[in-house]
């Protein structure tokens, strides 16, 4: 078991004295199915009783009819393995077509470089791609889900799972879900180097959102890292709350890193479409060196929803929107709402070392019923034109951040410059005394970006503080707020306690 944060990391042991079990489309159910003499169908299959240790082998770049639905009990030392081979010119399919591809229960088993295709969420398929349904002690690898009217993957009231390399496009609901009950919950979910592209919207849900990237609900311990989101909800059929490219709710500890989210979208005159979103109930959970750029709406959502339980205690850092909320009314870089207008169930949240860029809309958005406590927005550097914050004041507190124009006059909640909104509000004040800056922070530029590979983040060096920065002689002690030091900047150099404004620490 590897250690990261408060998830434990599955990994399954190799070792292997059980059955192999190989198919093709050559082959005949009647044979034994070693290699040399494979079985054809998914069904025969799905009749053995598998035993610890044994391997189901598809061969590659061929297709595989029906749905493969197994009740797998691995153990540690000798997982259950389905994988396919002589796959160099790409892997093996299962085409579940209106049905799912893959059913998985049970515990110790890896399902590796197998696709699964559907026949279309707008064309007769109304499931899941795979679904993993209370399994434990799990590993999904190097797998394309497609054509799912529902979610590319859903991973259903299970503990210890990994999912990497996956790639989930074409679907309904969502690319990649994690869920359970509010009495089995999802736990210990790792999502790692994934990619959920074009999952426009499930056409049969009129009642709430779809179209989705990455989401966890229901679930504890969730650990999302390096990867992307892009161009989904484009096409959810209905006007009202609406989906988001990576996002969470009624979840706790669920820290979402190193992720890319652009360019998603929601259904004409609809809310949402956003980058990020910490959601109705979620607690304890961090959004973190993350890059949010030119989706429809906010590009970090902080939102609570009627009926949701008690959102506190998350945080926001070293993160940065460009250009969010390109069309969605209402909206800004980081939104602030509360559909319950009670402060404290949206309450506790630290917003620090990031940046906002926008030309289209407010840096700082705050709905008219946004009613919060304890949110503090500190070392921040906020770059807009017009109203770059905008709302009603409710709850939070500006300490410490610098704002500065993008190519007009900004204003403050409809007050002139920075001093006359903080005499009229109180903000950003800190013992009496102005604590914010309307000052050009000297960022190397440019601002807008193209970069889609998570691991491309550092490239950003349009963020980075050109030498002589007035930033660089401009600290904020996070510890006096009570704060926690991160690890390290978005550019994962070191910081200190004195931290400068901005993703960038390096003097």
């Amino acid at each position: 078991m590897l250690l990261i944060g408060s998830l434990v990391m599955l990994q399954i042991g190799c070792e292997s004295s059980g059955n192999s079990y190989y198919m093709n489309q050559t082959g005949n159910d009647s044979n034994p199915g070693t290699r040399a003499r494979p079985f054809r169908t998914l069904q025969k299959i799905n009749s053995i009783r598998l035993m610890p240790g044994d391997r189901i082998y598809l061969k590659g770049k061929e297709f595989f009819a029906g749905t493969l639905s197994l009740a797998i009990n691995g153990t540690a030392d000798k997982p259950i393995l389905i994988t396919s081979y002589e796959n160099e010119n790409g892997n093996a399919v299962i085409d579940g077509g209106n049905q799912d591809a893959i059913i998985l229960r049970g515990k110790y088993f890896q399902l590796k470089d197998v696709n699964v295709k559907g026949a279309g969420r707008k064309t007769g398929n109304t499931t899941n791609g795979i679904t993993l349904s209370g399994a434990t002690n799990a590993v999904v690898e190097g797998i394309k889900t497609e054509g799912f009217q529902r979610s590319g993957i859903e991973i259903n009231s299970c503990k210890n799972i990994s999912l990497k390399n996956v790639y989930a496009v074409n679907n309904g609901f969502c690319g990649i879900y994690i869920t359970g009950s509010p009495n089995d919950r999802s736990k210990n979910i790792i999502v790692k180097d994934c990619k959920a592209e074009n999952n426009p919207g499930d056409p049969t849900n009129l009642e709430n959102h779809s179209g989705n990237g990455i989401l966890a609900g229901l679930s504890d311990s969730v650990f999302i890292d390096h990867c992307v989101a892009t161009n989904n909800g484009w096409d959810m059929p209905r006007v009202g709350n609406g989906p988001v490219g990576i996002w969470a709710y009624e979840s706790s500890a669920v820290t979402i890193q190193y992720c890319i989210s652009y360019r998603n979208k929601t259904s004409k005159g609809a809310k949402d479409g956003g980058g990020f979103d910490l959601d109705g109930g979620v607690t304890n959970s961090v959004i973190q060196y993350c890059l949010s750029y030119e989706n429809e709406g906010a590009g970090y959502g902080l939102f609570q929803y009627w009926g949701a339980s008690l959102w506190h205690h998350d945080t926001v850092r070293y993160c940065v929107s460009i250009n969010d909320a390109t069309t969605t009314e209402g909206s800004g870089g980081i939104f602030v709402w509360n559909g319950v207008n009670d402060s404290l169930q949206l309450a506790d949240c630290a917003v620090y070392n990031n940046v906002v860029y926008s030309t289209y809309a407010p840096a700082i958005q705050f709905e008219p019923m946004s009613a919060n406590k304890n949110f503090l927005f500190t070392n921040n550097i906020f770059i807009g034109k017009g109203s770059v914050v905008h709302g009603p004041s409710s709850g939070e507190k500006f300490i410490g951040n610098v704002w500065w124009k993008a190519g007009e006059e900004i204003t403050f909640r409809d007050h002139k410059d920075l001093v006359e909104w903080s005499a009229a509000t109180g903000q950003e004040r800190l013992n009496g005394r102005m604590a914010g800056q309307q000052i050009d922070p000297n960022l190397k530029g440019p601002f807008v970006t193209t970069i889609s590979d998570p691991y491309q983040l550092h490239s950003l060096t349009g963020y980075t503080l050109l030498k002589g920065s007035p930033l660089n002689n401009l600290t904020t002690d996070l510890p006096d707020f009570k704060l926690p030091n991160s690890p390290q900047d978005f550019f994962d150099n070191p910081v200190s306690a004195n931290s400068v404004p901005g993703i960038y620490q390096a003097k």
